[in-house]
């Protein structure tokens, strides 16, 4: 069905902007008028449009505070159309009060909460509107999306924590490019003026970092556009699906957070795969969704030739361990989860210890950074050091010998 971007009036004349589905601009003017409002203009926006891909995009705190705050009414009795109603009259977030407007009319017109959360998949993923499917079908609603709600609460404290931890020695090298600007610009310089006034003979060490300043200085302009250009050409890079399999296997198994990049993963399976498991998802539909919920292109390739064996009546865990992406450990868990029928129970337990896991590989990479950080500094600082009070004893020297 198309999307319309309009622009309407409510009863107070307070103007708002939305986008809404309709099947024509007669039916777009239809479903406002419903909704009380008076239609100003509309206009059709393509499938490929950016805009509505930005209008549809949440946070992930947000998502898991509507999971919750829906969950509440539900549990203290009211309709799910109410709740919506509520929902969409008291949210801050334009983006989101956009499409629950829409979500209000489609179950006004007596659609499911998945069908209509099924227009919104930028906002909505594939695993979100499954288990709100499954909420439907057994009469647990209020249930799932708490249980959705502790995911995305998860998730998200799981990506901060790899987020910072990826941060921080980005900061300190920034730091480190930061000071050679400065001493390129504006210590050296003068420093340089003075010896070639003095007429002073410069050790070689000083003579090499002149020179390297001097490089710096005199095509900043050009430094700074290739580092720009440089950034620019991966982060388009990583929108060619091999490139971006290449850099993801990369940051697996040979990049120095490779043990961050593993936990987040294993954190993020676990936490997933026993949410879709206890919501009564078979076993292949649950992988095939968390294969696309891990963020990483590598190892979603590999889940598919998890799936495939598991098609084949293999059992999980020997078909996990086949891949070779998470611990023996996690694998050896899931066997015994197996064999006991009681992989849903066991999945539960070992979700807080590889989200403890994360913290453990933060904590280990950041202990290797920074001394290797502060030692470059440290470096930097005494060779600039170096390269100043050499020539200036020499010259103090040689002012003593002429005395």
């Amino acid at each position: 069905m198309p999307k319309f971007k309009f622009k309407a009036k409510d009863l107070n004349n307070k103007i708002i902007h939305g986008v809404f589905f309709a099947k024509d601009e007669e039916d777009l003017r239809a479903i406002i008028s419903n909704l009380d409002y008076y239609l100003i203009s509309s206009k059709k926006i393509q499938e490929s449009s950016q805009l509505f891909t930005f209008l549809e995009k949440i946070r992930v705190d947000e998502l898991s505070l509507f999971c919750r705050q829906l969950a509440i009414m539900l549990d203290a009795g009211m309709e799910l159309n109410k709740c919506i109603e509520i929902l969409k009259n008291n949210t801050k977030i334009n983006k989101l009060k956009t499409i629950l407007e829409v979500v209000h009319y489609d179950l006004m017109q007596g659609m499911m909460l998945s069908q209509s959360l099924a227009k919104y998949p930028k906002t909505f993923p594939v695993f979100f509107r499954n288990m709100i499917h499954i909420g439907e079908l057994s009469g647990k609603m209020s249930l799932v999306l708490n249980k959705l709600a502790d995911y995305y609460e998860k998730d998200n404290k799981t990506k901060r924590k790899v987020k910072s931890a990826l941060a921080y020695p980005i900061f300190l090298l920034t730091l480190c490019m930061v000071i050679l600007a400065v001493l390129s610009l504006y210590v050296m310089p003068i420093f340089k003026d003075v010896f070639t006034s003095l007429e002073a003979q410069l050790p070689p060490i000083t003579t090499v970092v002149l020179k390297i300043t001097d490089f710096i200085k005199n095509n900043i302009l050009y430094i700074l556009s290739i580092i720009l250009l440089s950034i620019m050409a991966f982060l388009l890079l990583l929108r060619n699906q091999k490139f971006k399999k290449l850099y993801d296997q990369f940051n697996v198994h040979h990049s120095i957070q490779s043990k961050v990049v593993l936990a987040s993963i294993t954190s993020r399976f676990t936490n997933g795969f026993s949410t879709l498991l206890n919501s009564s998802i078979s076993i292949v539909d649950a992988l095939t969704i968390m294969s696309k919920l891990l963020g990483n292109r590598y190892v979603e390739e590999k889940m598919q030739v998890t799936i495939s064996e598991i098609k084949r009546g293999q059992p999980i865990a020997k078909s996990l361990e086949t891949i070779n992406i998470f611990p023996n450990i996690l694998i050896e868990m899931i066997s015994v989860g197996e064999q006991s029928g009681q992989l849903e129970e066991v999945l539960n337990r070992v979700c807080t210890y590889y989200d403890d896991q994360v913290d453990y590989a933060i904590k280990k990479m950041t202990a290797l950074i920074e001394p290797l950080m502060i030692i470059l500094i440290g470096m930097i600082v005494i060779v600039v050091l170096l390269s100043i009070f050499l020539p200036m004893l020499d010259i103090t020297s040689s002012i003593d010998t002429g005395v």
